[in-house]
Formats: structure tokens, sequence, C-alpha cells
């Protein structure tokens, strides 16, 4: 599985701008003394999050085995006309009618559909477990308890995260589609952000200085904003510069 570039995390952390930037007028005002943070990440959640990842790697390592049939499979799908009907598409009746695959490819991408199925089933309940994002009184509260002055730094730090992500958009989306367009067996666990925008030939040596600073730059800020969550919601699950929030 791909792992996500700057710009993945950029999106996530689009997400509590609204919240936050909300939150910061409301409570900027505030002198009251400021109750104990509310920690939301308990040990059971942290286990869960656990569980969920080593249900992920499970199902990358089902895809993996059969990487070249699942590839098959995706250029049997992507000849399909531009009409076709997808509506209540079910893969596996699909992979049964297709004359594309043998009987035999059919069989063990049928074994992995079911294997896979039964790992979506074990996923929900995981995800069932956790707090759901419609109904958070608990991140709310957390919220309302947080320091003015630090809501008001998140504040500051989103905006510019926000603008360097905007200052150079067009050429993030063209290292973004380079990205995305990298074989399946490249190195990913190795993916250095710096380096893979260096080997970039349609780029010029200043837009390649230019989108390397901002990213060292988006990562400090990102590692900055990490710790402000913290202070809010706990342990927010922080690392390696990249927020899950």
């Amino acid at each position: 599985m791909k792992k996500k570039t700057v710009l993945s995390f950029a999106l996530a952390l689009a997400l509590m701008v609204t919240v936050i930037g909300t939150a910061t007028s409301a409570f900027a005002a505030t002198s009251a003394p400021m109750e104990p943070v509310t920690k939301i990440a308990t040990e059971n959640e942290d286990a869960t999050w656990e569980q969920i990842e080593a249900v992920e790697e499970k199902s990358d390592a089902i895809f993996q085995r059969n990487a070249a049939l699942w590839e098959k499979l995706d250029e049997i799908c992507n000849a399909l006309p531009d009409d076709y009907d997808f509506t209540d598409f079910d893969e596996a009746a699909f992979i049964r009618s297709t004359n594309a695959l043998t009987e035999a490819e059919k069989e063990t991408l049928l074994a992995d559909i079911k294997e896979l199925n039964e790992l979506d089933a074990q996923m929900e309940a995981l995800y069932a477990q956790l707090p759901a994002c419609d109904n958070m009184p608990l991140y709310e509260k957390a919220l309302e308890k947080a320091d003015p002055k630090v809501l008001d730094e998140i504040d500051t730090l989103e905006q510019e995260y926000d603008r360097l992500c905007e200052k150079h958009a067009d050429l993030w989306d063209k290292v973004d589609e380079a990205y995305f367009n990298l074989p399946d067996d490249y190195d990913f666990d190795n993916y250095d952000e710096a380096a893979f925008i260096r080997s970039l030939s349609f780029l010029s040596d200043a837009e390649k200085d230019a989108l390397i600073a901002d990213y060292n730059r988006l990562v400090e800020l990102d590692n900055q904003l990490c710790k402000l969550y913290d202070t809010i919601w706990g342990n927010t699950g922080c690392e390696n510069g990249i927020c899950p929030l």
C-alpha cells in the first residue's frame, strides 16, 4: 500500500480548521481557570487502533500475494464500456461471469474476496468501538476546556499550513500525480519526499528548492500542531510528523 504524501495529511488537518477556528473565536474571551485536560485516547482505544492496523496489514498481504491477478482484474474492469452499469456491482459475480480469466484464476480471486470480506467485517466491528465522528461530546468537552491561547496558536499555525499548501498547489498536484504513478514494486518503505522531488525531471531546480523548503516547513508545523492537539485531546497518535486528526 502506498504511503501518503504531505498533501494527504494536509487534507486531514483541513478538517480541523473549521472546528478549531470556530472554537478560537468562541473561547478567546474566556478567562476562567482551565479544568484538567480530558484524556480522549484511552488504553482501550489505543488497543483498538493497533487491532485495526493489524487487520489492514492482513488485507494488504492478501492483495500482494496475488498482485498480478488483481492487476489483471483491474485491466478487465478498465476495459468495460463507459456506459457499463455499475449499480449494485457485485465483484464476485463479475469474476464468475468474465471470460478473460481462467477457472483457476477465478477461484483464487474469489477465495481472496472471501477473506477480504471477513477482514472488512472485523474492521467495521473495530471501528464501531471507537467514538463516532458525528457524535463527539468527549472531544467537544475537551475543546471547551482548552486554553484560549492554545487555540489561538493552533489557528495561526493552521493558517500558515494552508497558505503553504496553496502557495505551490499546481506544483504539488504534479508531484502527487507522479507519486501515484509509481510502480507497485517501488520501495515505499524507504520513501523520502525530498529525494523524490529532486528526482522529478519535469521540475526546474528552483521549483524543487521551493517545494522542498515548503515541505520541510509543513513537517515542522505538523509536529507543532501534534503537540498542541495532544494538550487538548490527550494522545492523538501523532508520530513521524503525521497527525491522524
